[in-house]
């Protein structure tokens, strides 16, 4: 009985599923998870703007125009009368869609180019040199001039950010690539006759899944500052769209008069772009698996 014991095959201990290593990670990382959670309102109360909101974000009301932050206005109002509350949380849902959109468009376009350039040196001269070319001009300027040439609208205001943002996806999938494209499993699925297409979809692209998460994570956030920043100067969504960074931008004026215009949208965009920094460097750990079972 101790002989069959004693030679009985030990038994490792399983390793915890996904839930249970992205728990790891929050309580290893509580800053995490403050990320998370802030992220997460904010999206809940974009959601639930038109229960939310008091008033029509739009809704001209001139006698309470510049009332500071009291019951009926817990944010007070702006220069038309617009309650600040309500154009706050519409905002929200724009710079969230914007940003949402403009990680897919770059992650769409960034992984083609990056397949693409890692899989062909004559590929890789052409588009790489572009990419850099493209990230040698500065985003928000680079976005201005874009902007310059399609005119002001949500849907330009996506297409000039995906545009910029495109570079960076396409270089960290093109290094992914360059290390995967050598590993023996896939010189063994070439080695049985499988298609190149089938080797990128089936090898190589599986793991750069990881890296373009939490890139898109980070894109996320640049995409929300940049869509502020385009409205604060006029060239992003039209004015009478409620943004985050066009609430701003009408507030500067009555920066000393009124500073909550300014103030609680100002302090919106903080937050939100903290916290995807925040949950982008917490998938950056739980997606490593050098970090993920430290």
């Amino acid at each position: 009985m101790a002989q069959g014991a004693l030679f009985s095959p030990a038994v490792s201990p399983a390793r915890p599923g996904a839930a249970g290593l992205l728990w790891r990670m929050v309580r290893r990382r509580r800053i995490t998870g403050v990320g998370a959670a802030l992220i997460l309102i904010v999206v809940l109360g974009a959601l639930a703007a038109p229960v939310l909101a008091p008033y029509d974000p739009v809704a001209l009301n001139v006698p309470d125009r510049l009332l500071g932050p009291r019951d009926a206005h817990p944010f007070g109002t702006d220069e038309f009368g617009r309650d600040i509350l309500s154009r706050t949380l519409y905002g929200a849902r724009l710079s969230l869609l914007v940003g949402a959109l403009v990680t897919a468009l770059a992650a769409t376009a960034g992984v083609l180019v990056g397949l693409a350039a890692g899989s062909s040196p004559r590929a890789d001269r052409i588009l790489m040199r572009i990419m850099d070319g493209l990230m040698a001009f500065p985003d928000v300027l680079l976005a201005i001039g874009l902007m310059a040439a399609l005119g002001p609208s949500a849907r330009n205001v996506v297409l000039s950010l995906g545009f910029v943002y495109t570079p960076r996806i396409a270089r960290v999938v093109r290094a992914a690539v360059l290390v995967v494209i050598r590993l023996e499993y896939v010189e063994a699925a070439r080695a049985v006759g499988a298609s190149g297409a089938r080797i990128l979809a089936r090898h190589i692209l599986v793991n750069c899944a990881s890296p373009v998460i939490v890139q898109g994570t980070f894109i996320t956030a640049y995409a929300m500052l940049g869509e502020a920043a385009l409205s604060f100067l006029g060239v992003g969504v039209p004015p009478q769209v409620p943004t985050w960074g066009g609430i701003i931008s009408a507030g500067q004026v009555y920066l000393r008069q009124a500073p909550w215009i300014s103030l609680f949208p100002g302090v919106a965009i903080i937050v939100s772009v903290l916290a995807l920094n925040l949950l982008g460097d917490g998938l950056r750990d739980f997606l490593d698996p050098r970090l993920r079972y430290s």
